[in-house]
């Protein structure tokens, strides 16, 4: 066999050993002149199965490597009864050589027999083999097959389910102080078990763990324990605290240290509700102490006695601690919540924690509304391709076929995930082992709310903080093997035809539509308030309405008459003459000679009629561009005419001045949203004619585009209805919003190789998809309403227009109390903007293979932009209320978070999470929404959240320096973000393995017992 000569010689010289003495044993004799062997003193140690043999005991012990050692493997141990008294022999099997030993007297060779004999591994083996048939005799089940459930540990550790939905009635917090060394003379790594009995139970009950407290004598356990629920606790429960020393959290190995029992009675009616109780050991002898103080949540907690008590007394003090969890019942179900205890810098003042977690009621909702209106839309622009469709059927722009089938097989499919999504009786929790799931793929991948609520028990001040988790906005089921959505809106792009070599066509036609669908909404406004004015209004307060009306007319007309809309509308009626006149030549029994599907001819008007979705119209294309402009003016010259006569002239009585300029503000109203439809009609044929010949590619991208935009709009709007509930009293954050609009910081832990550089480029399209997204309130007496998404009139405009799709706005519905609370202006309707910036930095072992062969340019163009952003967003801010800094300088002001963060995304820094911090810093100064994500919002994003909380009890609750690492390990192994992996993957471990570890930052790291290599 190969062994390691150091590595034995250690062992020979170091540690406890089994059986130690001097015996002869036959050996070869040493000198020039003697040959053969004889039986000479040497000193044996037996360390497991390594037999070694010294020269003599007071030298070679102490100073000289063995002389040999045998593996007591493999052979079997006799008595030598033929060669010396007392003597045994080792025998291996197919060896001819035989080892003989002679001990002094036959109890002490008996001895080395014995002990010989039970060091191999066969010997052990059986013994193990004869306890496990006793024990599957006993218990009728083999202990290694089919074990029973653990009774503690660290396995144990990972099956408590602490609170859930229901705050626990009363909650204790644990310490300990002079626990005893182990064995090698260092401060043990307690870990507590409790189980509680209730008479008249004879069988103790595991109830809950605290966690590992690493190298301590007199450990300060951060989690909290609960019992009871919102009926009460019975105050008779006997509660058995088991405090151990974990010896290796990776394997679980413990040993117990000592055990202390109470009741709840006996902790509540002490002063104070603090107890100090004596250790127990196995021994036993005392080993220490421990300290109980418990309180009360604000539940209806029941003081019950036994009934044989007939003067049952009172707390003699009562803490209420409220964790107010109602307040998220509303929008959020499952809730775990999780409760810790911290030491400040002021030793005497403690901070308490209330950790939660809960499941969005809007995972399902908000994709199945997004549905209906794509639906909707598809139709539209199906409408919109059969009034161009009679260029097909004479072969020109004959990609309108693959547009048309294309817009088709979009209406079915979405049809059908809506159909599945509406019967869907599942969670709305998308776990993330369903990510690649094409049924569910519109729903946001492990959607939860993460928030921690701080109380200063000295200064009774409360702070809440909330993050949204969510797994990556990208189309996982779609794959990337064409990349994500930046990459293939890129390869689109470069199709169309640019003006001045730097806007393309599409891009200007998208901002122009949405300039004209502005003014149409504007000059109706005026009209309406025109209208009203008739029967109440000055006549200066007319007049003024009617030069308004005469100024946004003009400017109407000038985007109309703009270049890009005057070609395209020449190009289009030409390529129309054209089939109008070969279709007569053609077919002269024709009127139209359209054969688009939907159209048919009437055979009693000879009119045409085109099919526009919902019913049989009369198409308005025949009347030229030019025309239709010219009579939008002429009509609203002749409103203002007749407002002009009416207000100079008075050639009317006040009463009946309605009824004089309501027909021509009825005929403006038409002819502009004739004006409107004509310019929609025009932009979807510069659409075809610019996609010619991608139509396949405009597909998948819209689609695409439509999943990411899903999980996107329905994270944003569980983090708006958060954020609203709990600011709906600072007036402050409700004119902010009101003014600037809402800030959204999105924080990404993705890498920039293999697919997650996909997910990135789906990522950042979501994200910056969102600044199309506007919110409104509307007041409800009923709580259950859910927000409502609707389309605003604006098509998504930008470098990656979409004529295909509006921008769309949700309506948060607020009950009396909480909307009176709102601003006038918000009352009435006022829709609130959205300002969305991303930040993402690599941090696992495909970021560092990225930074050292791959490509990270994307990264960086999207921190770097999105750092413009958030400065728009401050200059904005403070230029309608002052500088958040009010009048302060140096470290953590605003100022020095701003140019500390253009600093960061700047540098070259691998895995710079400097930048995450400060941008999250920034986002919680301007009471913006904070959203963490990774590939599913279970590993990585579970260790940012858990170091973002311990940031914030550090900077802004004067969390104690020496607390740090324990605080980060308790929220890791003992907090909330455990369970969220048990959600997953059924599993309480975190997706890490050693070498993974080897290149995540450290403070990104979970600790040791809570990762393993698992999938999901």
């Amino acid at each position: 066999m190969r062994f390691n000569n150091k590595e034995l010689a250690y062992l020979a010289h170091h540690g406890t050993f089994d059986k130690q003495g001097s015996l002869l044993m036959k050996d070869k004799t040493d000198g020039l002149f003697k040959k053969g062997e004889e039986y000479q003193k040497r000193y044996l140690r037996l360390k497991g199965n390594l037999l070694f043999y010294f020269k003599d005991k007071d030298k070679s012990v102490t100073s000289e490597p063995p002389l040999g050692v045998l593996v007591i493997e493999r052979c079997t141990v006799e008595l030598d009864l033929e060669a010396v008294d007392f003597g045994f022999l080792i025998v291996y099997e197919g060896e001819d050589h035989t080892y003989k030993f002679q001990a002094p007297s036959e109890d002490e060779r008996d001895e080395w027999i014995q002990v010989i004999h039970t060091a191999s591994y066969e010997c052990l083996k059986m013994q193990l083999q004869s306890l496990r048939e006793q024990i599957q005799a006993k218990t009728g089940r083999d202990p290694i097959t089919q074990p029973p459930p653990t009774e503690f540990g660290m396995e144990y550790e990972t099956q408590s389910q602490g609170n859930a939905s229901d705050d626990p009635a009363l909650e204790i917090c644990l310490s300990c102080s002079d626990l005893h060394n182990d064995v090698s003379g260092q401060p043990p790594n307690p870990f507590i078990v409790l189980s509680t009995i209730v008479p008249p139970q004879q069988t103790w009950i595991q109830h809950s763990n605290t966690e590992v407290v690493e190298g301590s004598n007199d450990p300060q356990f951060l989690k909290t324990i609960g019992f009871g629920d919102k009926d009460g606790v019975d105050l008779n429960m006997r509660v058995k605290i088991t405090v151990y020393h974990v010896k290796e959290r990776l394997t679980g190995t413990m040993s117990q240290l000592g055990h202390a029992i109470f009741t709840l009675k006996d902790v509540l009616m002490n002063v104070e509700m603090k107890s100090k109780m004596r250790l127990v050991g196995p021994d036993p002898l005392d080993c220490g102490t421990v300290t109980i103080m418990a309180w009360v949540n604000d539940t209806n907690l029941s003081l019950s006695q036994s009934e044989t008590d007939s003067n049952p007394k009172k707390p003699a003090i009562v803490r209420h601690r409220s964790k107010r969890v109602d307040t998220l019942r509303p929008h959020y179900k499952n809730i775990i919540t999780r409760t810790f205890r911290f030491d400040t810098t002021k030793g005497d003042v403690k901070l308490l924690v209330h950790e939660y977690m809960g499941e969005s009621l809007f995972s399902l909702d908000i994709p199945i509304q997004l549905l209906r209106l794509w639906i909707e839309e598809e139709k539209h622009v199906l409408s919109q391709l059969q009034d161009i469709g009679q260029m097909f059927a004479h072969g020109r722009l004959r990609a309108l076929q693959d547009r048309l089938d294309y817009c088709m097989s979009m209406i079915t499919m979405y049809e059908q995930h809506l159909n599945f999504l509406s019967s869907f009786k599942g969670p709305c929790f998308k776990a993330s082992c369903k990510k690649g799931d094409k049924e569910l793929e519109f729903l946001p991948l492990n959607l939860h709310l993460q928030r921690m609520t701080v109380i200063n028990e000295e200064k009774n001040t409360t702070g809440w903080y909330d993050a949204i988790t969510v797994g990556a906005f990208t189309a996982y089921a779609q794959k990337y093997k064409h990349g994500g959505l930046s990459r293939l809106l890129s390869q689109l792009q470069e199709s169309h035809s640019t003006e001045n070599n730097s806007v393309t066509n599409l891009s200007l036609a998208c901002d122009l539509v949405n300039s004209i669908y502005d003014h149409k909404m504007s000059i109706s406004k005026d009209c309406d308030t025109l209208c009203r004015l008739t029967s109440s209004g000055t006549a200066e307060e007319m007049t003024e309405i009617t030069n308004s009306l005469q100024q946004k007319i003009k400017e109407l007309v000038e985007e109309c008459d703009t270049p890009l809309v005057q070609n395209t509308a020449d190009e289009y009626n030409r390529i129309k003459a054209e089939l109008s006149q070969n279709s007569s030549q053609s077919s002269p029994d024709s009127l139209s000679g359209d054969t688009t599907p939907g159209a048919k001819v009437n055979e009693d008007t000879g009119k045409n009629w085109k099919w526009s979705g919902t019913d049989f119209v009369k198409s308005p294309s025949a009347e030229p561009w030019e025309m239709t402009r010219l009579n939008m003016e002429a009509a609203a010259m002749c409103l203002i005419s007749i407002v002009d006569d009416l207000v100079v002239g008075e050639s009317a009585e006040r009463s009946k001045w309605l009824e004089e300029i309501n027909p021509a503000v009825m005929k403006l109203k038409s002819f502009l949203e004739i004006v409107y439809q004509k310019i929609l009609l025009i932009v979807m044929f510069l659409n075809i004619k610019e996609h010619r010949g991608n139509s396949r590619l405009m597909h998948i991208v819209r689609y695409r585009r439509d999943v990411c935009f899903s999980h996107a709009l329905t994270t944003l709007v569980s983090g708006f209805v958060t954020k609203i509930t709990s600011c709906i009293s600072n007036e402050e954050f409700l004119k902010q919003i009101q003014e600037v609009g809402i800030f959204c910081q999105f924080e990404g832990l993705l890498s920039c190789h293999g697919d997650e550089m996909g997910m990135i480029e789906d990522f950042c399209v979501a994200v910056d998809d969102l600044k199309f997204v506007r919110f409104q309130f509307v007041k409800t007496d009923d709580p259950s309403v859910s927000p409502t998404v609707f389309q605003d009139g604006h098509f998504k405009s930008g470098a990656f227009g979409d004529f295909h799709r509006h921008c769309v706005c949700v309506s948060i519905p607020l009950q009396d109390e909480m909307f009176n609370k709102l601003p006038n202006e918000l009352q009435r309707g006022g829709k609130i903007n959205v300002t969305p910036v991303l930040f993402n930095i690599g941090i696992n072992e495909q970021a560092s293979l990225a930074d050292k062969i791959g490509d990270t340019s994307l990264q960086e163009k999207i921190n770097t932009e999105n750092v413009t952003k958030v400065i728009s967003y401050l200059a904005k801010y403070e230029k309608i209320f002052g500088s958040l800094d009010k009048g302060k300088s140096g470290q953590g002001t605003m100022n020095d978070l701003k140019s500390k963060l253009v600093y960061n995304t700047a540098s070259k820094k691998s895995k710079n999470t400097d930048v995450l911090k400060l941008a999250a810093e920034i986002c919680r100064k301007v009471n913006g929404i904070r959203v963490t994500s990774c590939k599913s919002a279970k590993d990585r994003t579970s260790m940012s959240v858990t170091l973002e909380q311990v940031y914030i009890l550090q900077q802004e609750h004067d969390l104690a320096s020496h607390v740090f690492s324990q605080a980060l390990d308790c929220f890791r192994s003992e907090g909330v973000r455990r369970e969220n992996t048990y959600k997953n993957i059924g599993s309480r471990k975190y997706a890490f393995n050693s070498f993974q570890l080897l290149y995540v930052p450290k403070l990104y790291r979970p600790p040791n017992g809570t990762y393993g290599n698992v999938q999901g």
